[in-house]
């Protein structure tokens, strides 16, 4: 009689479970603006050089579909279209926005020094309502450079408080920290330009305000809520298949621990068997012999079935794994629709 081991985890099944991009993901719209290296301050009044620029600007069928699904008012879409917005192709983008570091998707900029505004060509049907959200962004942006000091001193308070309102775990806490590493200038700037298109419940002075700039601000807040939600969802699979992982990983190191134990007690007790039934007289009647043979092929064919159990739950395992996998590749494809260079983590080895 011999002893039976599980077959070796397979390398896949014990290659590590790290979430090697969820954390790009949980960056998107980390930084929707870079500010171009030039500091906020308020410039001379330029009315007279808007209305001409915007006199003399065509915009093209897809910056007119973004003013419109934005929900701009005139004054929105005036200063929208006063910065000459562009969708710059991908190849070309890094050079008008010059900001790249891993983790981080830059999907348009306003620049001060010529006061345009770029903005990123999102390829993602499922996001690609982030581009509305985006040049909304970016008109705020152009408004903001264009506010006497006065007005933008007089926003600073609503804006804090309603900042904030949202809570210390609120995801744009760490946005903003972000913004003020690169800038600490650019506080105020951003927290005008992101509230008013991310957050739905503002208090009034600055409903108010906004009501200036869009006759329907839902729109652009429900566009960024929608593609939040991609995020999130992808986010929350991830989550739960690493903790399903990291729980069967568990379940898998006992259960072989204690297959090999089982394993390494019958191999010892089926050779003291075998040695006792070459040696005459050693069992007391065939009953004894016949009983002690039954007990040794029972637990024999009770581990048989406890391998099966742990080669399933490796299966099953590896089966997670492929899961895992499929779900990185598809945050990698949405984090290249969003402009998000990612370094992937390397995976642990588990066990």
């Amino acid at each position: 009689m011999t002893a039976h081991h599980p077959r070796p985890l397979s390398p896949a099944a014990r290659a590590g479970r790290a979430i090697a991009l969820s954390l790009a993901v949980l960056m998107v719209a980390v930084q929707f603006a870079i500010l171009g290296g030039v500091a906020w301050g308020v410039q001379n009044p330029r009315v007279v050089a808007d209305q001409w620029t915007v006199a003399r600007y065509t915009p093209p069928a897809e910056i007119s579909a973004l003013a419109d699904r934005a929900g701009l008012s005139d004054r929105g879409r005036f200063y929208f279209y006063a910065s000459r917005p562009e969708i710059v192709p991908t190849v070309e983008f890094d050079d008008v926005c010059t900001f790249r570091e891993p983790g981080i998707g830059v999907l348009g900029c306003y620049t001060l020094a010529d006061g345009r505004i770029f903005l990123f060509p999102i390829s993602s049907p499922e996001l690609e309502g982030l581009q509305v959200v985006v040049a909304a962004h970016e008109m705020l942006h152009a408004v903001w450079d264009r506010m006497e000091r006065e007005e933008q001193e007089a926003l600073a308070g609503p804006l804090e408080e309603a900042f904030a309102a949202l809570g210390p775990d609120h995801e744009l806490v760490e946005r903003i920290a972000l913004y003020e590493e690169m800038d600490p200038s650019s506080r105020i700037p951003e927290l005008y330009a992101i509230l008013g298109t991310e957050v739905a419940d503002l208090p009034a002075v600055l409903v108010e305000h906004y009501s200036g700039w869009f006759n329907d601000r839902d729109r652009v807040t429900g566009l960024y809520a929608e593609a939040n939600a991609v995020f999130r969802d992808l986010d929350r699979r991830l989550e739960a298949l690493q903790d399903d992982l990291t729980e069967l990983s568990a379940v898998i190191d006992a259960d072989r621990a204690e297959f090999i134990r089982e394993s390494d007690e019958l191999a010892a007790d089926i050779a003291d068997f075998n040695e006792r039934a070459d040696t005459p007289g050693a069992f007391d009647s065939e009953e004894q012999f016949a009983a002690e043979r039954a007990d040794i092929i029972a637990r024999q064919e009770a581990l048989e079935a406890s391998r099966d159990a742990l080669n399933a739950a490796v299966d099953r395992y590896n089966a997670l794994v492929a899961d895992l996998e499929a779900l990185n590749a598809e945050a990698a494809e949405l984090n290249r629709a969003i402009n998000i260079s990612v370094t992937p983590q390397e995976a642990e080895p588990d066990g």
